[in-house]
């Protein structure tokens, strides 16, 4: 950056600018502004207002002090903060940003603090004082997740069991044009996570200068990275190349041995707050490191060092600014090249046509015959990395003769019918295909895609909010094999297959699985050894709950709801994945009990779909709703009239006439 373009945006910061809060039915907010720091002071200042608490925890979460505010139960999420240094990194590095990189981060933070300067009565007491670099420090937090995932799969071989990583899955689909009744690129953006904590996105429009996008922010960052802009739409599921490593070291006095001679351990030292009922207790930890990393582990009298790719990464900000900003694919890829997103699946859409997708990830080049699925030799040095693979190297597609692709988690042989990502093509720490390589979903949006020559913008919808149960026609056919006769049975046997919130034989189908014997009930397809007494049995028992436990009219959506954890309103829904049932949908939702119904916590969170016209037009749906105020008519709002339904609603993406006429709030800031 040039010191005249750095002085540019010191007067932009300096300059007073104008930056409007248009917010819709739902309480999206549209922000307009003329310069790209202006709109990220209002993305900050609307974020602030909707939900305060949950963006201050975020920054805290990244930093490792949640225990000291919030108790014990958080203690081992901060000391892997601090094992990771977040905060350390991100205060080193925040100077040596670009400078409009910086300028936004400033602004952003300026409008969080505006907001908290109006409404002081809304700021908790634990707010702490806020910093630029507390965003680099919540960048890095949101993507450890990943490759710490990663070694704890590595530890696993060993037969050291960390703390379990969270479920992290996802659904993407991309239709070229000639697949679409449009004759553009349609993309569906589907990610799966919690509904609650770090993840619960973020649903927002920007309009600055260059900046003109749509989509899910994580909370407490400034503008979306799951979403599209003017050019380009980005989706992106969990999977990808295997990024990060173990190393077996040998340690001694403080030493550990490579290459026949003993470093010293780098050691560090830190203190954790605990939240007590005497006050904070401040426990000391301390942290060892070789040159390999961090160690994570012990057993046998061995210690294992985790290697991570992304240990110094700081510029996650800057690559999505990038890729939100890219007019071409060619753009994109540029700005995938730095290497800031974890290892994902990553599907790109433009409105020049093409449809691409990437096995992502910042890749060690590891020296030939190391396995880097497990904890390899610290001390012989024969595994040590050479550099990192060049985006040309991973797994990719462009404009496949197919003319479709999808990625719900699994490998790219299966993205398409006739894939030409074969894992034979590859080095295996590339293709990394997943355990199993595909499953229900995988199979199911295929065949959908597969089988529609004119994809509509409504049915992609539908592809997105598919209750279709994978081999329910399978037994159906046992049923009707078993010889059952009776009214209950026949209504299982001519059943959609679609677990949809009004259908009374989906709740059906579902009382009839969950009473099979032991783990019968969980398979997806009927195994041989069940005999048809077991089925008729197993129907009777089903026929019975539901007339013991649920009125005559019940449906699935009766037990199956979504709603706030808490509250006393919850709305029917349909589709999810309930393992216990061997039923799982293209939807993804997982349910928990609650009381007397099973409510989701986890699945879509940020559910898009965007068709690549000039400018774009898409729709999109949150679960639950955008304020986390319980007295906003914003707090469950999506759940009850959109997500419920199955629905999405537009975005009026650079429509500003159309949104005018669904505005139902609107602030002017002065920044």
């Amino acid at each position: 950056m040039t010191s005249l373009l750095a002085i540019a945006f010191a007067i932009s910061l300096a300059s007073s600018e104008k930056v409007d809060i248009l917010r819709d039915e739902f309480g999206v907010p549209h922000i307009f502004a003329k310069t790209d720091v202006g709109a990220a002071f209002g993305s900050g200042y609307a974020q602030a207002e909707d939900r305060l608490e949950e963006l201050l925890k975020n920054y805290r979460r990244a930093e490792g002090t949640m225990s000291e505010v919030f108790g014990q139960q958080f203690y081992q999420q901060d000391y892997r903060q601090r094992l990771w240094q977040h905060r350390e990194v991100a205060k080193e590095a925040y100077p040596k940003l670009p400078a409009n990189i910086r300028a936004m981060m400033q602004a952003y933070q300026s409008g969080v603090e505006r907001f908290m300067q109006e409404n002081p009565a809304k700021v908790p007491a634990w707010a702490q004082k806020l910093e630029p670099w507390m965003q680099i420090a919540l960048a890095r937090y949101i993507i450890f997740g990943w490759p710490e995932g990663e070694v704890a799969g590595d530890l696993s071989r060993v037969g050291i069991q960390p703390e379990p990583a969270a479920y992290r899955g996802s659904n993407q689909m991309l239709i070229a044009p000639k697949r679409s009744a449009l004759k553009v690129p349609i993309a569906v953006i589907d990610p799966h996570l919690s509904w609650y904590g770090e993840f619960r996105f973020y649903e927002i429009r920007i309009y600055g200068a260059d900046l003109k996008v749509s989509g899910a922010a994580i909370l407490g960052l400034p503008f979306p990275s799951l979403g599209h802009s003017r050019w380009a739409s980005i989706a992106m599921t969990t999977g990808g190349p295997d990024t990060s490593d173990v190393y077996e070291e040998e340690l001694a006095d403080g030493k550990y041995k490579f290459k026949g001679e003993w470093e010293p351990l780098v050691v560090r030292t830190d203190k954790i707050g605990v939240k007590t009922d005497a006050g904070v207790k401040w426990q000391d930890v301390r942290f060892e490191h070789t040159h390999h990393g961090p160690i994570v582990a012990r057993k046998d009298g061995k210690a294992y060092a985790a290697a991570i790719p992304y240990a110094k990464s700081v510029g996650l900000m800057e690559q999505s600014y990038r890729m939100m900003t890219a007019k071409n694919l060619a753009g994109v890829k540029a700005a995938l090249s730095m290497f800031e997103l974890m290892q994902q699946n990553i599907m790109v859409a433009t409105v020049q046509g093409d449809i691409y997708y990437v096995r992502n990830g910042r890749v060690p080049v590891r020296p030939a015959g190391c396995d880097a699925s497990k904890p390899m030799s610290g001390a012989a040095g024969a595994c040590e990395w050479n550099g990192i693979h060049k985006l040309e190297d991973l797994v990719q597609a462009l404009n496949p003769p197919q003319g479709y692709m999808e990625n719900n988690n699994i490998s790219p042989e299966f993205m398409m019918k006739g894939s030409p990502m074969v894992a034979s093509k590859y080095t295996g720490y590339l293709y990394n295909a997943p355990n199993p390589p595909v499953h229900q979903r995988g199979h199911m949006s295929v065949d959908e895609l597969d089988a529609d020559a004119s994809v509509t913008v409504q049915e992609a919808i539908d592809y997105a909010f598919s209750a279709a149960v994978w081999h329910a026609d399978l037994w159906q056919a046992r049923i009707a094999k078993a010889g059952a006769e009776s009214p209950f049975a026949k209504m299982i046997v001519g059943w959609n297959r679609h677990s949809d919130a009004g259908s009374r034989a989906a709740l059906a189908y579902y009382l009839f699985k969950v009473s099979l014997p032991g783990d019968a009930g969980r398979a997806t397809e009927p195994a041989d050894s069940l005999t048809d007494a077991v089925i008729r049995e197993a129907l009777v028992k089903a026929e019975e709950r539901l007339s013991r436990d649920f009125a005559a009219d019940a449906t699935y959506g009766t037990f199956f709801r979504v709603g706030r954890q808490g509250s006393a309103r919850t709305f029917p829904v349909g589709g999810g994945t309930l393992r216990e049932a061997g039923m799982a949908t293209p939807r993804a939702i997982s349910f928990s009990k609650k009381g007397n119904v099973m409510l989701g916590h986890t699945g879509q969170t940020s559910t898009q779909i965007v068709i690549l016209t000039r400018p774009p037009q898409s729709f999109m749906v949150i679960p639950l709703g955008e304020s986390d105020d319980p007295k906003s008519p914003h707090f469950d709002d999506q759940a009850e009239k959109l997500f419920s339904a199955s629905k999405a609603k537009s975005t009026y993406f650079m429509r500003r006439a159309e949104l005018e006429k669904h505005v139902t709030a609107r602030k002017r800031l002065e920044f």
